[in-house]
């Protein structure tokens, strides 16, 4: 757990900013972020809630507001924060993106315990929250917990979203999450990409992506099992081909896919 501490102007500022919008509907708080930067993200902050009111934060690239273009929503491996998708979500905003990685709870800037059986509901909350700055076209993603993240969050989202993308997601973790049951509810193009040798006991990547895509509800759906044994977001790093085909669904998931 990471315990965040403030001095007693800074809990002053916060509650100032905060209470206001603490009356928003939906239970719902976006709001910008109140000097608490990543090392590798310092601009365009923006925190917001989960519907049991835990604090997340995330970080937009490509300006304040998606406007018309295609919102992509990242979410991160366990052991990090969003600071794992950076290098890759400044690549998509240079491509004409609206990109927004951002923090499980207890993971970076987003305060409080972690608790990765929540994980889909940030998600969700992060898919809200793009939506109440404008978002239209959103299209999720997620690499290893993040993974099998978005495959649980997307049912739950209804056509709030447009397209999945799960790297390296396992299809369930013991006690946690189990992505199984949440699969066949899949109604939208879906994309899962994994190394044919990320194995770590008890996880076998390559045989969870290619279990979760025939599972999948939508007859929209691929799998992609690429050489190698990196995972998550490494994958996405290492791997031109990979990379090249996120960004292609991205632009037209339908057309990505069978």
């Amino acid at each position: 757990m990471r315990t965040l501490s403030f001095s007693r102007p800074a809990r002053v500022a916060i509650l100032a900013v905060a209470a206001p919008l603490l009356i928003l509907a939906l239970g719902l708080v976006v709001k910008p972020g109140s000097g608490l930067a990543h090392s590798c993200a310092k601009d365009n902050e923006l925190r917001f809630r989960a519907v049991d009111g835990t604090t997340l934060v995330g970080h937009r690239f490509g300006g304040t507001k998606p406007g018309k273009r295609t919102t992509v929503v990242l979410s991160h491996m366990s052991v990090g924060d969003l600071c794992q998708w950076t290098p890759y979500a400044r690549r998509l905003a240079a491509k004409g993106f609206f990109v927004f990685p951002f923090d499980f709870r207890g993971h970076g800037s987003s305060p409080g315990r972690q608790n990765h059986a929540r994980a889909a509901a940030d998600v969700v909350a992060a898919v809200r929250a793009v939506r109440a700055l404008g978002a239209r076209k959103v299209v999720i993603g997620g690499a290893s917990l993040g993974g099998i993240a978005v495959v649980i969050a997307a049912p739950k989202l209804g056509t709030a979203v447009q397209g999945v993308v799960a790297v390296s997601a396992p299809a369930a973790i013991a006690g946690e999450l189990d992505a199984r049951p949440s699969a066949p509810r899949l109604r939208v193009p879906t994309l899962y990409l994994a190394a044919e040798e990320d194995q770590n006991a008890p996880y076998d990547f390559a045989a969870d992506a290619q279990a979760l895509h025939d599972a999948t509800g939508t007859s929209e759906k691929r799998v992609e099992i690429v050489p190698g044994s990196q995972h998550g977001t490494f994958l996405v790093s290492s791997s031109a081909a990979g990379r090249a085909l996120i960004e292609r669904f991205l632009r037209d998931p339908a057309a990505t896919v069978p």
